[in-house]
């Protein structure tokens, strides 16, 4: 039987590495080095924890991480003293639990402009389109950000400070390498594109059903693993465009739109009303 591929994502309570990855194919056997092109995976990869799938609404992700942060404190408890520290260990079992659930976790992008935009994550987003973004920070350190369609997950984006000896490297070149090694295929680079609305560098790679982004933000390493079914059609999804806050107000444009032109003409005239029939 042929090696299968696993990848996990954020093993929460386990390494803190972003990716593990086990070999897709012996080398050499069913298909030659560099047959597959850039960026090209064949087998979907799977997202971590288990369970977690495109579709799922943000109470469905709360109750995943229920279970999550159950089986990360279960050790903890067991070995903790009975009163002060066990109650302590409970307590922030129980606050990781319910941060999903708080009023504030949930960013609805609706029709005001949110603080995100200030962020590095605009762009990943738009409004007035039954868009929603959700965080949680894992006990890696790393930041997870879900974003729903009508409340519907269709993309996760970590967060990753890249560090000299980090499982992902010092900067997005090492980081990059790591990666097309554990996908067992090289990215594709997609350099940044600001009138496209992508401010940064990055290494992409499709499977079956997700498109996977490595974003570089210098020191920190955006991993973007998005739905395709939703990605490849996101013109049905977002068909309200942005609105300019600057613009002038349409009754304003049209009241001064094409104003009579009074050059050259004694003052006079300027003021009389214009003869019946004449425009």
């Amino acid at each position: 039987m042929r090696p299968r591929l696993f990848v996990t994502l954020f093993a929460l309570g386990m390494a803190s590495s972003a990716l593990v990855v086990e070999p897709r194919v012996a080398e050499g056997k069913d298909k030659p080095a560099g047959a597959a092109s850039a960026g090209t995976i064949e087998k979907p990869i799977g997202l971590s924890p288990k369970g977690l799938h495109w579709g799922l609404t943000l109470e469905g992700v709360a109750k995943l991480y229920d279970k999550v942060f159950e089986e990360e404190y279960l050790p903890l408890l067991r070995k903790a003293q009975p009163g002060n520290e066990m109650l302590a260990l409970e307590d922030e079992q129980k606050t990781k639990q319910g941060i999903l659930r708080r009023a504030n976790s949930r960013i609805e992008f609706g029709k005001i402009p949110t603080g995100v935009d200030q962020s590095p994550l605009k762009g990943e987003y738009s409004y007035n389109n039954g868009e929603s973004m959700a965080t949680l920070r894992l006990r890696s350190g790393t930041d997870r950000h879900f974003f729903f369609f009508n409340d519907r997950l269709w993309k996760v984006y970590d967060e990753h400070k890249l560090t000299k000896g980090g499982t992902l490297g010092e900067n997005f070149a090492e980081a990059s390498k790591v990666l097309s090694k554990r996908f067992g295929v090289p990215g594709k680079l997609v350099p940044a594109d600001y009138d496209k609305g992508q401010p940064y560098d990055e290494m992409q790679w499709r499977d079956p059903d997700k498109l996977i982004r490595a974003v570089d933000r210098g020191n920190v390493l955006g991993m973007v693993y998005a739905d395709r079914t939703v990605q490849d059609n996101m013109a049905q999804y977002r068909k309200n465009k942005a609105e300019d806050l600057h613009a002038m107000d349409k009754d304003v444009a049209a009241a001064t739109a094409n104003p009579p032109s009074y050059a050259g003409k004694p003052e006079k005239e300027k003021d009389k009303p214009a003869p019946k029939g004449k425009k």
